[in-house]
């Protein structure tokens, strides 16, 4: 069997209507990365992330965002302002050929849209509406502002990210919040997860549905262990620095490198993790007292304080080596250490590479390819998924959508004219 076949065209032939702002974008660009058909309305000003940087260019040009390139990677765009007069009417006739309208944004203006897109579904009942609002289109919250940053503090995410503690349990630093947009992913996650799940029961019953995603729900939902120690063991974690947030602290993991990095290096505490370190202590050259007679009593004497002397033997290796050399001589020796990379390290990494996790794909208004993430699997061969172009212009498909679905050229010159595309 052809896996990259059967993924990268699961959804062939499933047309997605994708309105609103970049809170929905990432459920669109994975939909599209399994063969679906995404139609992009963003008005004809372009959406939010057109302006957003990084830019390909010295001038701030919606054009040549990599913010909008990256999430709306082999889309269609059709330049319609949704909010005008005379969009229902070719919104009525886009949803007769669409499976899937995903409206994302503030929730007063998405439960404005729906009003339609219920009229919609009631001439077109196979059709499947996904709304991502901040808290969900009810509820006391529904109408609070919120960005990225916001959804992460108050689903609980951020309180577990940070440094640790002073010794004395105060922190004298304030949580901090993962790289960008990771509310956003979360619940654009789940959406998709949502509307794969609603096509196999439409195939089943023939019936639509109607999806109401609450981003903070779905990030409150990624808090780790914070939840069930506060309910079963009425605690709550401490976070610490590059590592998991736990109920008390724990040994620091993070340590500097002879070249000035850092590598996550730490163990379990059994024999085999200890006789391994020694060993590498020893092919390093490294002084020790591991197998000293004054370090077996002290194991004996107190577990903590061998523990921690222990650890301090880790830190002498880890600074007598390049990260390069802690990294893979740990892992010759079956140790779960990591070094600590850089992002872009990672787009020339011969891992990577191998497997096709980044995508070149060519932009010829600067002249040359840039690098995509376009997938994390492989059928053993090549990538499962990819897409066939990049990001669109801004409303680079609208005349060639409009016209799929009955639009006469003088229609939609009308349309133009009225300020409607």
């Amino acid at each position: 069997m052809n896996t990259t076949a059967a993924l990268s065209s699961a959804l062939t032939g499933t047309v997605i209507i994708e309105s609103g702002d970049e809170r929905g974008e990432f459920a669109g660009v994975l939909l599209a990365s399994f063969g679906a058909e995404v139609i992009k309305l963003e008005g004809r000003r372009g959406s939010n992330s057109r302006r957003l940087g990084p830019f390909t260019t010295p001038q701030r040009d919606p054009e040549q965002s990599l913010c909008f390139c990256r999430y709306n990677l082999g889309k269609k765009s059709v330049s319609l302002e949704v909010d005008h007069p005379a969009a229902s009417r070719v919104l009525e006739r886009l949803a007769q050929r669409a499976d899937i309208i995903i409206d994302s944004g503030a929730a007063a203006d998405v439960a404005r849209r729906l009003t339609l897109y219920r009229e919609l579904q009631a001439t077109q009942p196979r059709l499947i509406v996904c709304t991502i609002t901040p808290f969900g289109l009810d509820g006391p919250y529904r109408d609070l502002n919120m960005t990225d940053l916001t959804q992460l503090a108050m689903g609980g995410v951020m309180a577990s990210c940070g440094y640790d503690a002073q010794p004395d349990g105060v922190y004298d630093t304030p949580p901090i919040a993962p790289g960008m947009w990771q509310a956003y992913h979360i619940a654009c996650e789940y959406a998709v997860i949502a509307l794969t799940a609603a096509l196999n029961f439409r195939e089943l019953t023939g019936a639509g549905d109607l999806i109401d995603l609450s981003i903070h729900e779905a990030v409150s939902t990624c808090t780790e262990v914070a939840l069930p120690s506060y309910i079963y063991n009425e605690a709550v974690v401490q976070r610490q620095t590059g590592r998991h947030a736990a109920e008390g602290r724990t040994r620091p993991w993070l340590r500097r490198t002879k070249d000035g990095r850092y590598v996550k290096a730490f163990l379990f505490w059994g024999k085999r993790d200890m006789r391994v370190i020694t060993e590498m202590l020893n092919e390093a050259g490294v002084g020790h007292d591991l197998e000293s007679e004054a370090y077996r009593e002290l194991v004996k004497r107190s577990q903590s304080d061998a523990q921690a002397h222990f650890s301090d033997m880790i830190d002498r290796l880890v600074a007598s080596l390049t990260a390069d050399e802690v990294f893979h001589r740990a892992q010759a020796k079956g140790l779960l250490w990591a070094s600590v990379r850089y992002p872009e390290e990672n787009i020339d990494d011969p891992h990577f590479q191998a497997r096709g996790t980044f995508q070149r794909i060519h932009h010829p208004e600067i002249g040359r390819d840039l690098s995509y993430p376009v997938s994390v699997a492989t059928d053993g061969k090549q990538r499962v998924t990819a897409f066939d172009r990049g990001a669109p212009h801004l409303g680079e498909h609208t005349r060639e959508v409009l016209s799929q679905v009955g639009f006469s050229d003088a229609e939609i010159s009308a349309l133009a004219v009225q300020g409607a595309i």
